[in-house]
């Protein structure tokens, strides 16, 4: 997150504001997509596994570079592949080896616009906001409340706080419709998004990237 924050500063200072060409989507935006997510925890290695969410956008009306969005998202996410220590196995435990978590998530961000010439944008964002998480296992029962899948006195809420990452690029038809790439991770505060924190062997909160198509339509 640190290298993200020297970024915004870096480019909070050195770059100007809006000349008065610079007039491409000064107008709030309406913006419509659909998202591939990839799930970072306890379940596979690496960002494996997906799934899919609807992504919606409000831009507010701008004449600088740093503005504001509003952002909701309802989708999936899912892992497989347990990687655990050893179990004594004189317990009664019985982790999950596979989840497919629905959620819907809200945040605001700041975007910075780093590039915008003719019909072209470039940006990033940071963001803060709160996502509701359910995961399943293969039968579609609810993990949560199923303790024998955790560590004894081991258990967790269905929300997280999230500081979105992201950065995008955005082109733009004569007639002020756009289309627009985004990347990004959610980095959520949590290491349940998998139903599983002390029985597994990475460290750390769990995490989901994302790949964005989106319609952005003026307002």
């Amino acid at each position: 997150m640190e290298k993200f924050s020297c970024l915004f500063i870096f480019l909070f200072i050195a770059m100007p504001g809006y000349s008065q060409q610079d007039s491409l989507g000064i107008e709030p935006k309406l913006s419509v997509g659909l998202s591939y997510n990839t799930y970072r925890g306890d379940l596979g290695e690496g960002y494996q596994s997906g799934g899919l969410a609807l992504q919606l956008s409000y831009i507010f009306g701008h004449e600088k570079r740093l503005h504001g969005g509003i952002h909701a998202a309802v989708g999936s996410f899912s892992g497989y592949e347990l990687r655990s220590e050893p179990l004594d196995f004189t317990t009664e435990v019985f982790p999950n080896n596979y989840f497919k978590a629905n959620f819907i998530s809200v945040h605001y961000s700041l975007q910075y616009d780093i590039f915008r010439r003719a019909n072209w944008l470039v940006y990033i964002r940071q963001g803060l906001g709160i996502m509701r998480f359910v995961p399943r296992d293969e039968q579609g029962n609810s993990l949560t409340d199923a303790l024998e899948t955790r560590a004894d006195n081991e258990s967790y809420g269905n929300a997280t706080a999230i500081l979105p990452t992201q950065a995008g690029v955005d082109y733009y038809l004569p007639n002020r419709l756009g289309l627009g790439l985004k990347l990004g991770w959610l980095n959520t505060t949590t290491d349940y998004l998998d139903n599983i924190s002390l029985l597994g062997r990475r460290s750390g909160n769990d995490n989901i990237f994302q790949l964005i198509l989106q319609l952005h339509l003026p307002l």
